[in-house]
């Protein structure tokens, strides 16, 4: 089974896990090292309320039993279950929208413009395109070509313009 399809079978599998505690599937990252040796799945999970360690606990032994029972991830691995945090990972564009106007971490997966790294606020989105502006340059990125964003975290600053 390659990455693709594991993707597929865990959001099977977690999705109405999900459902019955009224959170919702954040996002998936399979981190599988070259050799196959470490192996390392990470579910992220979130909800209008929030996210404890409860909720994450419980999720994460009933999904670990579903996948010693469904055998999809070959050799051993490690189960992370958790929220996505205050710079969460964004999966899709659809994710980013309530965040224009604040600031991402973009990783490309080819270089663009000679860079694969971007770090500026979000200004818009029309998938699968969004446009973010650092303090000098916009960058119209497409999202097919993101490797990894984030959201970054930044605390209050009264001296801050923006």
């Amino acid at each position: 089974m390659d990455k693709n399809e594991i993707h597929a079978r865990l959001m099977e599998m977690v999705t109405p896990l999900c459902e019955a505690r009224d959170l919702e599937v954040w996002g998936i990252e399979l981190l599988f090292a070259a050799g196959g040796r470490h192996r390392i799945v990470r579910v992220y999970l979130d909800s209008q309320q929030g996210v404890g360690i409860d909720e994450c606990s419980e999720v994460s032994k009933h999904l670990s039993l579903a996948l010693d029972v469904e055998d999809i991830i070959p050799g051993a691995f490690t189960l992370e279950v958790s929220s996505p945090g205050l710079e969460r990972p964004f999966f899709s564009t659809e994710q980013m929208r309530p965040y224009v106007g604040q600031t991402v971490r973009i990783r490309l997966e080819n270089p663009l413009a000679g860079r694969k790294n971007f770090k500026g606020r979000l200004l818009s989105i029309e998938s699968p395109m969004f446009t973010l502006s650092d303090d000098s340059t916009t960058f119209e990125l497409n999202w097919d070509d993101v490797g990894k964003a984030n959201l970054v975290y930044e605390p209050f600053d009264q001296g801050k313009k923006r």
